[in-house]
């Protein structure tokens, strides 16, 4: 009957992936560490189920100045993969996560902003997912009972994180990440990437830390 049949993807997503070699992040990791450490010291116990977050311009610290390059170098490749014509890019905010034992990250988007990411410093086994759901709302209109789930058909997709790894994705894609099961904690530097043309008047974090000393914008 039918004398052939193509599929074609449409609208597709783009999430970017990139490692670290080993004798890079060793090193990166362990310094980051003591950096996070120092700004959220001293510190109570942080609460089973609680997340800490610091300030969101850690990019202005020099002792995070290493990592800024290496997000500023994702950044541009994300760019120039799409096409993006533009004269400049801006880090418009950044800042570190400790995830506890039960720390999680509910779904969120990063609004007025163009790409988000996530750098991740520390990732016990129990916790080493990231989890973006469908954008598409009208997808979820109609979930029939499925033989397998695959890429066509689901409303989320859970992505593999571990040390050394940054995560690159759009700004306005819904994500979150599941609650650590680990005794270990959880720590990753989130970061958000716009168009310099923007971010004299939108794009910068609306909200302040809760943990450590304050950091101003530079």
């Amino acid at each position: 009957m039918f004398e052939s049949m193509k599929v074609s993807e449409i609208f597709p997503t783009p999430l970017w992936a990139l490692d670290l070699k080993p004798e890079v992040h060793g090193p990166l990791n362990a310094k980051l560490m003591r950096a996070i450490e120092a700004m959220t010291s001293p510190r109570p116990p942080i609460r089973v189920g609680e997340t800490w977050q610091t300030d969101p311009y850690i990019h202005t610290l020099p002792d995070f100045a290493e990592l800024v390059q290496i997000i500023r170098g994702a950044a541009k490749g994300a760019l120039d993969f799409l096409q993006v014509e533009y004269e400049s890019f801006e880090i418009t905010g950044c800042w570190a996560n400790i995830n506890p034992r039960g720390g999680l990250n509910t779904r969120h988007t990063h609004p007025n902003n163009f790409l988000s990411g996530t750098y991740y410093v520390q990732v016990p086994p129990d916790a080493n997912r990231i989890v973006f759901d469908d954008p598409r709302p009208q997808a979820m209109t109609l979930l029939p009972r499925v033989k397998a789930y695959n890429k066509f058909i689901g409303n989320e997709v859970s992505f593999e994180i571990k040390d050394g790894r940054l995560i690159l994705f759009p700004a306005w894609l819904p994500h979150g990440v599941p609650a650590n099961q680990s005794e270990r904690e959880r720590v990753s530097v989130s970061f958000n990437i716009m168009f310099s043309a923007f971010t004299e008047t939108m794009s910068r974090p609306l909200w302040r830390g809760t943990a450590g000393p304050r950091v101003e914008p530079g």
